[in-house]
């Protein structure tokens, strides 16, 4: 076996494709890391390739971070005919330490991670039946997102209810979920289980773009 020792291996002119290996070769070893590609440049893998991965692979699809999960540690009342940012004041967890506010119970988009965001949260209350019930997501408290259902009862007087959606934010948008019922005495209810169970907002990124 021979060694051969360059800097640089170019095709011949004329020619647009260099080959490494041919008709004695299945294998290639790399045995040092290596860059493929330039800055600005396309890797191609060509129709019926196959990409086999038994290492570990970094900077491939989605991470979908910066993630949250809050919840409401116990019952909380809050007014009625009145939107009202829900009280989420316990976090079940964040990939951004810091990034969801248990005090104004709001997530802040983590600098240099804006984009498309799937939103969601869900709202487990004691209240009257037979009511107008609704529920907002909002983005720098501006509405951007709601669902409106009515006739609520379930058992006992309680109410489910819930939004989800994608909204587009920039980093240190707020994000936060409200609730407007329109009868009696509306109480959140809550827990302190560590995911978030009854009563819970919630999110990660899709994209940057």
């Amino acid at each position: 076996m021979s060694k051969l020792e360059t800097n640089t291996i170019d095709n011949i002119s004329g020619s647009s494709t260099l080959t490494i290996g041919s008709t004695n070769t299945t294998t290639v070893s790399i045995p040092e890391d290596v860059t493929l590609g330039a800055s600005g440049k396309t890797i191609t893998i060509p129709s019926g390739a196959t990409i086999a991965n038994s290492g570990t692979a970094t900077g491939f699809g989605e991470s979908n971070t910066p993630y949250f999960k809050a919840s409401n540690n116990a019952n909380w009342s809050f007014s009625s005919s009145s939107t009202t940012k829900m009280r989420m004041n316990l976090v079940a967890f964040e990939s951004n330490a810091g990034s969801f506010n248990t005090s104004n119970y709001n997530f802040t988009v983590p600098s240099g991670e804006g984009g498309k965001y799937f939103i969601n949260y869900s709202l487990y209350l004691n209240a009257s039946t037979n009511a107008l019930a609704a529920a907002y997501i909002f983005v720098n408290n501006v509405e951007r997102l709601w669902n409106d259902q009515t006739n609520q009862d379930d058992y006992s007087g309680s109410v489910f209810l819930s939004a989800a959606g994608i909204v587009n934010v920039s980093a240190g948008d707020t994000i936060d979920c409200r609730c407007y019922y329109n009868s009696g005495s509306p109480e959140l209810i809550g827990n302190t289980y560590t995911d978030g169970r009854f009563s819970y907002f919630e999110g990660f990124k899709l994209t940057a773009s």
